[in-house]
């Protein structure tokens, strides 16, 4: 199913939902002006795909119903595998094309708020996508060209295995390079916040990700050294098997140690908020370690 769903700024204070046919479309969006601080949940079957939205009048009420009513638009359209041309949906605020196969060119879609286009293969060239919040690329492994994303604040791309050059990615708040198993020099990414590079195989030197807030770097089996993060906040060292030594991270709050199995004493870790050492073990510090 395909889903539409049209929401105002102020977001869900109440939900309704209801199925309708194609019909009633253009005359439930017409309706939206008299919602207040409701949030509208709608369903189409995705066959309809895209061909609504290729409609003038449908798009002339969306346009309206943004400017004059302040309604924010999400359209969820995932595996949807016959849109090819997404050129009509550049004033939707959050759109959803995962899976959209077939889609190869996203240059109208500069202007969306939250974008998400995993494993959307065909698709090359997102130079224009530069201004958008968040942005998921995950499994679009055809892009090679990524210096454009420099500015965007939530980037996502999950299992990118031909870039190798991350340095112009310094300001992203929050990135997910996991299953990169390409990259291996990560120098530059020490003021992101949010920091994801879970399964970066290559990945060996870590010391200039002491001030990343929340960094993940489970399953990075190569890290040995990992006495330069004891000011990150949390901290997923999951399946590390080749660090030894955590003393350095007592003042981390969230510790994740699942899985490294050669670290022989956590006695260090005695202020540590939340420890994971195991991975069917969990344990919140209070007294326990001495």
């Amino acid at each position: 199913m395909t889903k539409i769903c049209f929401f105002e700024k102020e977001f869900v204070v109440f939900e309704l939902m209801r199925y309708f046919d194609v019909t009633n479309l253009l005359n439930s969006i017409k309706l939206l002006k008299n919602v207040k601080k409701k949030f509208i949940y709608r369903k189409l079957n995705k066959e309809y795909s895209l061909e609504y939205y290729k409609n003038k009048e449908f798009r002339n009420i969306v346009n309206n119903s943004v400017e004059k009513s302040n309604k924010q638009i999400s359209l969820d359209l995932n595996n949807c595998l016959n849109i090819t041309d997404v050129s009509a949906l550049g004033n939707v605020y959050a759109l959803v094309l995962n899976d959209c196969y077939n889609i190869t060119d996203v240059s109208a879609l500069g202007n969306v708020h939250t974008l998400y286009l995993d494993n959307c293969k065909k698709i090359t060239d997102v130079s224009s996508l530069r201004n958008v919040h968040t942005l998921d690329l995950s499994g679009c492994n055809n892009i090679t060209n990524i210096s454009e994303l420099r500015n965007i604040h939530t980037l996502y791309l999950h299992g990118y295995d031909k870039i190798t050059d991350v340095s112009m990615l310094r300001n992203v708040h929050t990135l997910t390079l996991s299953y990169c198993e390409n990259i291996n020099d990560v120098s530059e990414l020490g003021n992101v916040h949010n920091l994801d590079l879970s399964l970066c195989k290559n990945i060996t030197d870590v010391s200039a990700l002491g001030n990343v807030h929340n960094l993940d770097l489970s399953l990075c089996k190569n890290i040995t050294n990992v006495s330069a993060l004891g000011n990150v906040h949390t901290l997923n060292l999951s399946w590390c098997k080749n660090i030894t030594d955590v003393s350095a991270l007592g003042k981390v709050h969230n510790l994740d140690l699942r899985g490294c199995k050669n670290i022989t004493g956590v006695n260090a870790l005695r202020n540590v908020h939340t420890l994971n050492i195991s991975s069917h073990f969990r344990i919140t510090l209070n007294d326990e370690i001495n």
